[in-house]
């Protein structure tokens, strides 16, 4: 009996001595993961007021060196919390994450957030430049959509940043005056990558329909810009890169061969010929025979074509500008220009639609897409009374 007693007594003393170290290893390693957290605590309880508008009432970088000290804290106490028991790693890690991890956090939304507000302010100063020396230019519209780019970024960014007035604040520092530089410059933009789509069709030989439906949205994007110059600039991009399309030019040699008749007819004074060019939908058709018969009758005018502009063609509807002479003696004539409105028949005819018309001294053109008919409208061989 005392020997199995001295046995069992010997066995406890040497177990005993085996699990202290261990022991001892985990209660060490809890209080240098107490430490660690404590110190991240200290430094993220100074970063957090860094972050703050409501308390520095500006927004700029917070201290690096406190960040960076935040940093380093809060992993090192992440890492040595990692090797505790399960039960102190979780009262550890809650402690954490609530006093630090959610600073550190924080501050890097933060950071972000005004990195990207930086970039915002740089790039709409360099597309500000751009836009200023050439709105239309292809560099130019790069840089719109690189502001745009870095804009939608920080959308994304400002989620992650804390308080709401922190947000408004940096909304206004960055991002308002770079969305003022994209609205200013929209629809100058909008044209612009339209015309871009159209030439990409027309270079892949896309189908009639397509191309026409894509000439429509540019030319509705054209549209809504007010300045005068961008306006030229992009339809003249417009008229050299519709001219590239076939079916464009194919139609446009059929209207200008329908100009070379209807100034034929006009000048050899054929009324059923000239009336059979016009449209029944024509304003004022029903006294058009009388009213070209009085003109054959009473004037003697003869008509020279100085210039034909077809401005677009779009389902079987085209809009052309015709810079016209008038001669009614050796002595007296009148240029003018009318924007005519011509539509295809059902035999794949053109016909006079609708007109407009400006007389005008020689050099002077009428403002592309301006199709409104006055009161009294102006026929290719005129009705209105010579002036003599």
């Amino acid at each position: 009996m005392k020997k199995l007693l001295s046995v069992v007594l010997a066995t406890g003393f040497v177990g005993a001595s085996i699990l202290t170290p261990f022991i001892n290893a985990e209660a060490a390693s809890v209080t240098k993961a107490e430490t660690l957290v404590t110190k991240a605590e200290e430094h993220a309880g100074a970063l957090k007021w860094q972050i703050s508008y409501e308390l520095t009432k500006e927004i700029k970088y917070p201290d690096m060196k406190i960040f960076n000290l935040t940093k380093d804290a809060y992993l090192n106490a992440k890492k040595e919390i990692a090797s505790v028991s399960a039960k102190d790693k979780v009262k550890l890690e809650k402690r954490l994450e609530d006093n630090a991890g959610i600073h550190y956090t924080r501050a890097m939304g933060y950071i972000d957030a005004i990195t990207s507000g930086k970039k915002i302010v740089d790039k709409a100063n360099q597309f500000n430049k751009l836009y200023k020396e050439n709105p239309t230019s292809d560099v130019t519209e790069k840089s719109y959509h690189e502001l745009s780019s870095e804009i939608r970024k920080q959308a994304i960014l400002l989620y992650r940043v804390y308080g709401k007035s922190t947000r408004d604040a940096i909304l206004t520092k960055y991002k308002t005056p770079g969305e003022k530089a994209l609205q200013s410059s929209k629809y100058v933009i909008t044209a612009k990558m339209e015309l871009d789509k159209l030439d990409e069709l027309i270079t892949k030989k896309a189908d009639q329909k397509t191309v026409e439906t894509q000439v429509s949205a540019f030319l509705d994007a054209l549209d809504a810009i007010e300045d005068e110059s961008i306006i030229s600039d992009l339809y003249d991009a417009y008229h050299d890169s519709i001219r590239e399309d076939e079916k464009f030019t194919a139609q446009e040699k059929e209207i200008t061969a329908f100009f070379e008749k209807a100034t034929e007819y006009a000048n050899a004074e054929k009324l059923d010929e000239t009336l059979s060019l016009y449209s029944l939908d024509f304003p004022g058709y029903a006294s058009l025979k009388e009213r070209l018969a009085t003109n054959f009758k009473d004037f003697d005018v003869k008509y020279e074509t100085l210039g034909l502009e077809v401005q677009y063609i779009l389902d079987g509807t085209a809009s052309v500008i015709h810079h016209q002479k008038s001669t009614f003696n050796p002595k007296d004539s009148l240029d003018h220009t009318t924007v005519y409105i011509l539509e295809k028949d059902k035999d794949g005819n053109w016909k006079y639609l609708d007109s407009s018309d400006n007389a005008e001294e020689p050099g002077n053109t009428e403002t592309p897409g301006n199709t409104e008919t006055p009161g009294n409208t102006q026929t290719p061989v005129s009705t209105e009374t010579p002036v003599n």
